[in-house]
């Protein structure tokens, strides 16, 4: 069966939207069908739409089904190409000889489908006609079915403008009800309002709009702002009319209190507040509320009587409420003061407590007595209120202190000006602080691992280089990458991962010496910075110290494992006195030791500069060539022992280029699967490999290889599918060729995909074994078809040990089913020995150098090939 269209949940869900799926028949999809049956001189022609299990006919001619398998459908392969797929005689097709539709009724012996694509890129189904006699179909014909699938796709796409426009439609009236029911909604709860309210234009001030509070109040009043202004307060008028030319002039909202006459001639005091209403940039309205205060402004008018004290605790509602009587040297504390300040008594925690200053500030935290003394101080000159932060202390606080936020006012005599008493708002702000001060740590240190963050490792960095540019000693910057974090952290969980780098960062720490210091950068990198270096020594033995420390197994959740660190070493002055100048140097160094080996470290030396530029070159000139199609696929034969006889080909990348000659492909390909570039390499030697090997006889096949960047990504199953498709080669004809690296980045996932792609014939080969990690549990976990032998095995194969391993290993494919390919066999004495060893087949210089396409082609033309030849 072959596999489901790309987006299949969204490709459903696209049919039930359009309202296609299971609906009647509909003259236009009918008249398509039996106009290409007509055309095409067919008895059936269907127009066929893939569910997950199953096709279904929304229209059909010839045929009286309405559905079948989706594991029986020609319809299911046609949609995964984006040409017509033609089957001139299904019984000669491997993929349909077999197919209860060909076999019996209805005898399908020819078939033509093109898929039906949306402008999404939603495969739908397809248009077919249908043949029970094998028949070619010309590119004429191709295109004239084309045509009619395009028609079905614009019916289909006009269905769904036209559901797109009556769903505007039915919104633009369910908006207009919300309009109108919003409308209604606003006037109701206008007139339930206590205030007054009413909308005027922005440019005469006329009322367009007045509630119904508003019309009872002022009685019968026009429309004009005039009319309004003369019902204000003579008293009032002057400030009122400052305050709306004030609001309107810099089109703000405004707030001011007046008295307004109302109907009866009986003045009251309202609060009227005017907004704005912007438009395009300009004041269209102002919406303005009256409410009544005249009960408000009384009492405020009372409350003002009373003593400040009382006026202050009304204020504070809830707030520790203190009073210094300043001649008598006593503070009175409300209840919550006597609290903040820990002065309350377990007797009574509702009493108001008096304390003498002495008492008072001795509850002060040292440290803060001298700004509070000097602030009251000030304040006392300069009769000002005056706000001050200060501790106190209280053991129910972890730190033994509480912070507050005392507000204070002076109170004088009105007649002589002598400070009488101060009074003070006192406000809990402990959390606060505490919310600073994390916030503070969090902005200068990483979150997961605890380790200073970059902005302290810049500061820390340059004030070091400022007193190196001062001649005061000398300093080392060390950068630090993890090696096979990602690995473990694909394998095991980001939770895994976080422990990883908690771990490293404890023992970074306990690499250091005093002084110096380590922080995270991100992802999987550090830095040290060593503040003190007498000898460029020290600083080697500190990397290696790190390798050793990091390297260590880790234990993550019950999974040991193990990771490496690679570090790049700058020292100043000698390589560069900038902040900026001596971590681009050592990122430099770094950069040279993770290409060299990793899990080592590495001086900058001059020159480096010149590597990574001349690698940036060979990167530039890699994606160009790759754009152009520059690269090229050689063909080595792969010969099978039993009767000498030629079985197939393995397609091998290169890169000739234009100045530089011949590319060493061991130069290229860990460049291209660094960058990426792999994906569309290994897309293109896929299809060229497959278009190739369709033109050679004999059923032989090629063996393609598949790096493990190209299983990272998706779309590896559809490169290969598509491949098959357009080049019409059997997939049993296809080998794909897959290394134990391959495995270890996410055993679970590709073992699944290689089961996905063995079950529409493609064969798996497992090259290079013995080089890897060389898990014997992935032979268990999935049966390769064929084993490569990797090379330096067969060349040290007179060694016992070697011959040992290589029997071993057929051993085990023999058990396993597979096949076995000695790699590298360029003697005869090899090819003896791994005759009498038991693989099956062989490849190497002795059978064939890696040919150009030409005598590939060739080459699998002749009969047969003896080993010796």
């Amino acid at each position: 069966m072959p596999p489901l269209p790309p987006n299949e949940l969204e490709r459903v869900g696209a049919l039930r939207d359009l309202q296609i799926l299971d609906t009647q028949p509909e003259p236009h999809y009918d008249a398509v069908c039996s106009t290409a049956a007509a055309l095409f001189s067919v008895p059936v022609a269907l127009i066929s739409l893939i569910d997950a299990d199953r096709q279904w006919f929304k229209a059909r001619c010839g045929i009286a089904a309405e559905e079948t398998p989706r594991d029986l459908a020609f319809c299911a392969y046609a949609i995964l190409t984006d040409d017509v797929l033609v089957v001139d005689d299904a019984t000669a097709d491997p993929r349909f000889a077999s197919n209860p539709l060909v076999t019996g009724e209805p005898g399908i012996r020819f078939y033509a489908g093109a898929p039906l694509i949306l402008r999404s890129g939603i495969r739908l189904g397809t248009l077919c006609v249908i043949d029970t006699k094998p028949r070619t179909f010309s590119a004429v014909q191709k295109g004239q079915l084309q045509n009619f699938a395009r028609i079905v796709v614009a019916h289909v796409e006009l269905h769904r403008e036209r559901m797109a426009l009556d769903t505007a439609l039915a919104e633009r009236t369910r908006s207009e009800a919300r309009i109108a029911a919003s409308e209604a909604r606003y006037r109701v709860l206008t007139n339930a309002l206590p205030q007054m309210v009413w909308v005027m234009t922005g440019t005469d001030g006329s009322a367009i709009y007045t509630n119904e509070q508003f019309r009872s109040y002022y009685g019968v009043i026009g429309s004009q702002r005039a009319e309004r202004v003369s019902r204000n307060h003579p008293d009032d008028a002057a400030h009122m009319t400052a305050a709306w030319e004030q609001a309107s002039q810099h089109e703000r909202m405004y707030a001011v209190e007046g008295r307004l006459r109302r109907h009866d001639g009986l003045y009251r005091w309202h609060k009227l507040i005017m907004i704005p209403v912007h438009r395009d940039g300009s004041v269209v309205e102002w919406i303005g509320t009256a409410l009544d205060i005249e009960d408000i402004v009384t009492a405020r008018n009372s409350l003002e009587q009373t003593t400040d004290l009382l006026r202050f605790a009304q204020e504070a509602a809830g707030a520790g409420v203190w009073q210094w009587n300043l001649d008598e040297a006593t503070v009175r504390n409300s209840p919550e003061s006597a609290r903040l300040h820990g002065l309350a008594t377990e007797v009574d925690t509702t009493a108001w407590v008096d304390v003498s200053v002495k008492t008072w500030a001795a509850s002060v935290h040292p440290e803060d007595v001298a700004q509070v003394k000097a602030t009251h101080t000030a304040a006392l000159r300069s009769g000002t209120t005056y706000k001050v932060e200060y501790r106190v202390r209280d053991a129910a606080v972890a730190e033994g202190y509480r912070w507050l936020m005392s507000f204070n006012r002076i109170v004088r005599d009105e007649a002589t000006g002598r400070p009488l008493r101060v009074v003070g708002l006192d406000l809990d702000i402990t959390e606060r602080k505490a919310a600073e001060q994390r916030i503070a740590y969090m902005a200068r240190h990483d979150v997961l691992t605890g380790l200073p963050n970059r902005t302290v490792f810049r500061e820390h960095l340059e004030q070091r280089l400022s007193e190196v540019r001062r001649g005061r000693g000398r300093a080392a910057l060390l950068c630090l990458d993890l090696d096979r974090f990602k690995s473990v952290n694909d394998t095991l969980g980001h939770l895994a991962g976080d422990d990883l780098l908690c771990q490293i960062a404890g023992r970074l720490k306990a690499t250091l010496r005093e002084g110096d210091v380590v922080v995270r950068l991100g992802g999987d990198e550090f830095a040290i910075i060593v503040s003190h270096l007498d000898h460029a020594h020290q600083a080697s033995t500190l990397a290696q110290r790190v390798i050793d420390a990091v390297g260590q197994p880790l234990d993550l959740g019950g999974h040991l494992v193990t990771v490496g660190v690679t570090v790049g070493i700058a020292l100043a002055p000698a390589n560069g006195i900038e902040t900026d100048a001596l971590f681009r140097n050592a990122d430099l160094a770094l950069y040279r030791a993770k290409a060299s080996s990793r899990n080592t470290y590495c001086f900058y030396e001059a020159g480096m500069d010149a590597a990574v530029e001349k690698r940036m070159q060979l990167e530039i000139e890699m994606r160009e060539a790759v754009v152009c199609g520059d690269f090229a696929l050689h063909y080595q034969p792969v010969l099978r022992l039993a009767d000498e006889q030629i079985v197939g080909f393995e397609a091998l990348m290169r890169w000739p280029h234009p100045t530089r000659g011949m590319i060493s492909p061991e130069a290229f390909i860990p460049l291209a699967e660094e960058t990426g570039q792999i994906v569309p390499l290994g897309d293109w030697a896929l299809r060229e490999a497959c278009t190739e090997a369709a033109s050679w006889p004999n059923d032989l096949r090629v063996a393609v290889n598949v790096s493990a960047v190209q299983f990272q990504q998706p779309g590896l199953e559809q490169s290969v599918v598509s491949a098959l498709a357009a080049s019409g080669l059997a997939p049993h004809r296809l080998e794909l060729e897959i290394t134990e690296s391959v495995l270890v980045q996410d055993a679970e996932a590709v073992i699944a995909c290689l089961h996905r792609l063995r079950s529409v014939g493609v064969r798996i080969a497992l090259d290079d074994f013995g080089t890897g990690y060389s898990s014997l549990s992935y032979l268990r976990r999935f049966p390769f078809d064929k084993i490569k032998i990797d090379r330096s095995f067969i060349r040290e194969i007179s060694d016992p040990d070697a011959a040992a391993i290589v029997r071993a290993v057929v051993g085990i494919a023999t058990h396993l089913g597979a096949s076995v390919t000695a790699e590298g066999v360029e003697t005869v004495a090899q090819l003896e020995q791994v005759r009498q060893e038991g693989c099956t087949e062989v490849q190497g210089y002795l059978i064939s150098r890696p040919l150009l396409t030409e005598q590939a082609t060739e080459f699998a033309r002749g009969e047969r090939v003896r080993a010796a030849a």
